[in-house]
């Protein structure tokens, strides 16, 4: 992991006092990298480098120049396949200086060009510089592991890891991008390309950007096959991929010249990682477990992992370590959201934080299970919309009547079933898409509306997801589902906040479940495997039926996140009713005052679970007075 920044201007035109420019990009992102720096300028272009050492300790300083002095780089990542690509480089005849994955990607440059990027496995945000063509070559890796954003400014193309970097360089100003307010009060995030700062953008997955005196063009350089279905292999063929595959995949991601761990939820993607990290070990892993105590998680909807993460612990005879969990939420927020760049308004973020934190006292690299429920089909989002077709056969009497007319009268309170299932019952009746679209936001349109003053386009909101949408094609509705998360909600949300917060606490996360060629592998898979008789991800948690106990296997999923509801009420609630006041928002000018007050007082009478509501516009609110105010 490291941080990384820089400029390009094809004019060749050198922003003023711009040793001073590339320093403050550079330690602003000093918790990325603590442990070196480094900066390389021409007559084009201006690099910025922090680096947290991993793989060869002594060697790996950037910016990095090839041997021929034809290209640089800044590289942010791990390439775990780089000791193959080394070889086959070395039998064309390149010699190299040191034991370091990045000057592979530079030697790959000068070899293949931009396409060495369809030859990496791993997680990378890299710029190269190329001295011959005076060109700027940007990439990130398949599934957006790692972050990339970019701005241009006055003929200037300015990169970095992270968004505050960027606002460190001339003439660069923090302003809301307005017309994305609406996605990401739906979604609790923006989607990719756009971020909610204006005129700063988000190179998505699977893209590469090249820059030079004729401008900027991106291309997306991943095009994986996930729809074509190997409908011939029986259930013992699938169970032996995804072991086999998953465990060269967990080997190649153990490669460290630092101490290495892993997270333990106590759920059965965390479990197997730890069980197959066993299996190539010949010391007990090293695990982190975070929980809250059952007081708090009493007013959530969220459940307790503890008890199964210590059965686990015990059955995988790791070396385990658990963190019982009672931040000082009021006094961290500020700074998590400085961490996060953008208002990513997920709970979750302060537990990886914190997790985080913990792990590195042992630990730098850790690996984690993200990635197993889009991979698998593991979300119970999956599940509801077979529900809801075998729902909308009952008589319309029956549904209107009897079903909905009766839930919308219970309190929600903290119970998760009531709460999922007015969810349910509100998109239950719509066509396949509009009914997965719906479960993925916060608001219906009529919500939005009584919400936000300014006016918007309900369509608008998913250009992004339509889009993904009629490029995958819908004849399959499970894969299709886990699809379009792998390449929406997979990256804007979960990785996002994974990286930002481990980051922040200047640890590695790796994520074994996201190497590009086993999702290739696993989308193969039917989804008649994927669910089964009910079980979500049932062909995986087959799989795991080997090596973990069944307790393990087929617990109930608890999700991952923190107690905000209890927050809320408690520690957070002074604080949220000084953000959310009517003179607070009425000055900030988006939203209606009286939609505001009724989140509120659904939310402490128990009337309704609007904890995430009121968290995200708490978020919003405090990234304004970090950022924007």
């Amino acid at each position: 992991m490291c941080g990384i920044a820089g400029y390009y201007h094809p004019g060749g035109d050198v922003p003023e006092g711009v040793n001073d420019v590339l320093s403050r990009m550079g330690d602003v992102l000093e918790h990325r990298g603590p442990d070196d720096a480094g900066k390389y300028l021409s007559d084009h272009c201006g690099f910025s480098f922090r680096r947290l050492s991993i793989i060869d300790l002594e060697h790996g300083h950037q910016p990095m120049a090839s041997p021929s002095g034809m290209a640089v780089i800044v590289f942010n990542g791990e390439i775990y396949n780089f000791l193959e690509l080394r070889s086959e480089l070395e039998d064309k005849g390149f010699v190299f200086r040191t034991n370091s994955d990045t000057e592979v990607i530079l030697a790959g440059y000068e070899m293949w060009g931009m396409d060495i990027v369809s030859r990496l496995r791993g997680m990378f945000a890299f710029a190269i510089y190329d001295e011959i063509k005076k060109e700027l070559f940007v990439a990130r890796d398949h599934t957006g592991i790692k972050p990339m954003y970019y701005c241009n400014i006055s003929g200037y193309y300015i990169f970095a890891s992270e968004i505050k970097a960027i606002l460190q360089f001339p003439g660069i100003s923090a302003r809301v991008n307005i017309p994305m307010l609406p996605k990401y009060l739906s979604f609790l995030w923006v989607p990719a390309p756009a971020t909610l700062f204006e005129n700063i953008f988000e190179l998505e997955p699977g893209f590469i950007m090249k820059i030079g005196k004729n401008g900027m063009s991106k291309k997306q350089y991943w095009h994986p096959d996930l729809r074509t279905r190997d409908n011939t292999a029986i259930e013992s063929f699938w169970v032996d991929m995804i072991d086999t595959e998953l465990l060269r995949i967990v080997d190649e991601q153990m490669i460290s010249d630092v101490p290495l761990g892993a997270f333990l939820s106590g759920g059965v993607d965390s479990s197997f990682i730890v069980a197959c990290m066993n299996r190539h070990s010949e010391q007990p892993v090293t695990t982190y477990t975070t929980g809250f105590d059952s007081e708090a998680l009493s007013e959530d909807v969220i459940l307790s992992d503890l008890e199964y993460a210590r059965y686990a612990g015990k059955k995988l005879n790791v070396d385990y370590h658990e963190l019982l969990l009672a931040p000082d939420v009021v006094s961290l927020l500020p700074k998590l959201i400085w961490h996060m760049d953008e208002p990513v308004a997920d709970p979750a973020a302060v537990t990886t934080y914190l997790i985080c934190r913990a792990a590195k006292e042992r630990c730098t690299v850790m690996l984690s299970g993200v990635g197993g429920d889009e991979i698998f089909g593991g979300y119970p989002r999956y599940l509801a919309n077979f529900m809801a077709e075998k729902y909308q056969i009952l008589p319309g009497f029956i549904r209107k009547q009897l079903l909905s007319g009766t839930v919308e009268k219970f309190s929600t309170g903290s119970s998760t079933f009531i709460r999922n299932l007015k969810k349910f019952l509100k998109s239950a009746d719509l066509n396949f898409r509009e009914r997965y679209l719906a479960y993925l936001t916060y608001y219906s349109k009529d919500e939005l509306s009584g919400l936000l003053k300014m006016e918007f386009e309900w369509p608008a909101i998913f250009d992004i997801h339509n889009r993904i949408l009629d490029d995958l094609g819908m004849d399959d509705q499970l894969q299709t589902m886990m699809n379009l998360d792998l390449f929406t909600f997979l990256p804007n949300l979960n990785l996002m906040y994974t990286d930002k917060m481990s980051s922040a606490a200047s640890v590695e996360v790796r994520v074994p479940f996201l190497d590009h060629l086993f999702i290739e592998k696993a989308a193969a898979i039917p989804g008649c495997y994927k669910i089964k008789n009910g079980k979500r991800k049932y062909i995986f948690k087959k799989t795991a039926d080997r090596f973990l106990p069944k307790k393990i296997v087929w617990r109930k999923k608890a999700g991952f996140g923190a107690p905000v509801g209890a927050w809320l009420k408690g520690r957070l609630k002074e604080m949220a009713l000084d953000l959310l006041s009517e003179e607070t928002v009425k000055k900030r000018g988006y939203f209606n005052f009286p939609f505001v007050s009724k989140l509120i007082d659904d939310h402490f009478s128990g009337r309704e679970y609007n904890a995430n509501q009121l968290w995200q516009l708490m978020t919003l609110e405090l990234w304004h007075k970090e950022f924007i105010d």
